[in-house]
């Protein structure tokens, strides 16, 4: 399978790491070589709304009809979807630039063993509004995945193709919470890696690969 170096990730996540009362977080990405695909999804759900005017459609923002009509307009172009469920086990997690890379590189991991050499950017809803915590974010993502896609970190607001991973990542959460499945169902099908981790284990393999990259045999309370 050869990509060619023209996919472009997109990675948004729902629920929060500090939140006890949020009991998993989940990380989404949408892979595509196809951007504007992903804008059109907004566009269409937007005209066909009337009432809306603007880019942006937010999954706790939106009603039970755009929910049902972006994830099913989305689910017709097929796109490459990837999700991360990380259980917290009653944890408050900080949420700092190195935690959330350990996130997003457990969800890379398997983009990129999917696209070999064919990711060229890696896209992600702002998170942190620092530019210290993006450069921060971006220097422990890269040593993480051993890798140097371009990163950005955009407004859904004017790059609407981020949407598709906030839609999606806000559908599966409520699935794993028992709020409701009905909008997972729709895109369920089209995942091609679906996983669940414990915050531990991820901390527990970032260990174990930073000591066997400096021989050390340290292994801190995690």
């Amino acid at each position: 399978m050869n990509f060619q170096n023209k996919i472009t990730i997109y990675i948004d996540e729902s629920g929060t790491l500090p939140d006890v009362k949020d009991t998993v977080v989940i990380v989404a990405a949408v892979g595509t070589a196809r951007p504007a695909d992903l804008k059109r999804v907004t566009k269409t759900t937007r005209i066909r709304q009337k009432t809306i005017i603007t880019n942006e459609i937010k999954f706790y923002r939106s009603g039970e009809k755009t929910k049902t009509r972006f994830l099913t307009n989305l689910k017709k172009l097929k796109p490459d979807i990837f999700v991360l469920i990380v259980e917290k086990s009653g944890k408050s997690i900080a949420d700092t630039p190195e935690n959330f890379a350990l996130l997003c590189w457990q969800l890379l991991e398997d983009c990129f063993a999917f696209y070999i050499d064919g990711v060229k950017e890696l896209v992600f809803d702002r998170h942190f509004h620092k530019d210290s915590d993006q450069l921060a974010f971006d220097k422990a993502i890269l040593n993480l995945l051993g890798s140097t896609p371009i990163i950005n970190h955009l407004d859904s607001l004017q790059n609407p193709e981020i949407n598709a991973a906030d839609m999606i990542a806000g559908a599966v959460l409520w699935a794993k919470t028992q709020k409701t499945d009905r909008f997972y169902k729709i895109i369920k099908d089209i995942i091609l890696v679906e996983k669940t981790i414990n915050w531990k284990e991820i901390k527990r393999k970032f260990w174990t690969q930073k000591n066997a990259r400096t021989g050390a045999s340290t292994h801190p309370d995690i």
